[in-house]
């Protein structure tokens, strides 16, 4: 589980910014919150980011890729390949954007993170917590390392590396297991949405419900419980050739099927409300979360769909026997709704907002405003006392 995520210089981002998912000493809501698998920290199994248009709330989850792509993908291409750099803009500033995270992965708390420029890694380092006490596996400025055990391997691995290269995603090539169990987190325990594309949400859906008869059970209950009148689903592939080189394609025909007094109708997918489009986009990655004890990002979690199912999908998280796996969930939203202390702790609530002199962005979180339990949250944030809403000038457009 992600117990905390770090960014600097990376786009509105100037100074360092940490969300933290560290459960604070409140004793509101304790089912909100789980003891981590080495029993010594208390962990949030959500996190919602607020705030107004452009003040940072998508570049949090935007971050959040950028890392994992990095780890994940290994940085393929050759050595006069530029990194996709982007620093803060508003001043003259070139420091290297820095990313760093916190989790628990098999029992393990880890601390990982890395630097880079346009042209290199600058920085990279990996500490564990076996036992409680931490342990350097690696600490790296630019092509100088040091190693504090299993030196003979790692130093061989060390000397076929390049400046473009991260260290962990190469040497998990070569079974480290240190570095083997950073990117297994990133692959295999940590979803991020940024962005809407319906072919590809569509695509991944239905190839998982394919491949997975239990993940398609719950989809398919997941739209009945959310009332949208779908009882099935369903593809009917076409294999064309697509001219002039008449290279095989394959053509989705995704539909819907809804039953209304013991008649079915198939409709295809795409006639659908966006909502319901949106929806499923979403589901999928919550699912999978909740069965494998992942931690999910979703940005515009709410986009499209009832404030009713955005409280549900949240509300999975907080049930401990429906998350019995202690998946996580970390998304940015507008809707008000959730923001009601008998929902979700001070500790959850997170504020993106931007200086007026600079226009570098901060994140805030709620507990830091020191506000009462009975307080109206909701109020609170809808007045600007909270901050993170736009100031809309009072004057005519036309």
């Amino acid at each position: 589980m992600l117990i905390r995520f770090s960014v600097r210089n990376f786009r509105c981002f100037r100074d360092q910014t940490t969300l933290e998912l560290t459960a604070s000493s409140d004793k509101l809501i304790p089912g909100n919150v789980y003891q981590s698998e080495d029993g010594r920290t208390r962990i949030l199994r959500s996190a919602g980011i607020y705030g107004s248009n452009a003040s940072g709330k998508t570049t949090v989850f935007g971050a959040l890729s950028v890392m994992r792509d990095f780890i994940v993908t290994n940085i393929p291409g050759g050595m006069d390949r530029q990194f996709n750099y982007t620093p803060f803009a508003f001043d003259n500033n070139r420091d290297p954007t820095s990313f760093e995270a916190e989790f628990i992965h098999d029992g393990v708390r880890q601390i990982y993170g890395f630097s880079y420029d346009a042209n290199r890694i600058c920085e990279e380092h990996l500490y564990t917590f076996p036992n409680g006490r931490k342990k350097t596996v690696f600490e790296r400025k630019l092509d100088e390392y040091v190693f504090k055990s299993d030196l003979r391997m790692r130093n061989d691995v060390a000397k076929r590396m390049d400046s473009k290269k991260l260290y962990v995603s190469f040497a998990s090539q070569f079974n480290d297991q240190d570095c083997r169990r950073v990117v297994d987190w990133f692959s295999s325990r940590l979803l991020v949405l940024v962005g809407f594309n319906i072919d590809v949400s569509l695509e991944i859906l239905f190839s998982t419900m394919q491949r997975d008869e239990r993940f398609r059970s719950y989809v398919l209950k997941a739209l009945r419980i959310a009332d949208f009148g779908i009882s099935d689903l369903s593809d009917h592939p076409q294999i064309v050739n697509v001219a002039p080189s008449s290279v095989p394609m394959t053509l989705h025909d995704y539909r819907a099927r809804h039953t209304f007094n013991d008649k079915h109708t198939s409709l295809p997918l795409l006639m659908e409300s966006g909502g319901t489009i949106r929806f499923m986009s979403v589901i999928g990655p919550v699912i999978q979360a909740l069965t494998n004890g992942s931690t999910v990002a979703i940005d515009e979690m709410d986009m499209s769909f009832h404030t009713d199912l955005t409280k549900w999908i949240v509300g999975l998280f907080h049930d401990p026997e429906e998350n019995r796996t202690n998946a996580q969930i970390i998304f940015n939203t507008h809707d008000v709704e959730l923001l009601d202390q008998s929902i979700v702790r001070r500790d959850q609530v997170w504020i993106t907002s931007k200086d007026d002199k600079t226009g570098a962005a901060r994140i805030d979180n709620l507990k830091d405003f020191r506000i009462r339990n009975d307080l109206d949250i909701r109020k609170a944030f809808l007045n600007g006392s909270l901050g993170g809403t736009p100031f809309i000038e009072p004057e005519r457009l036309i």
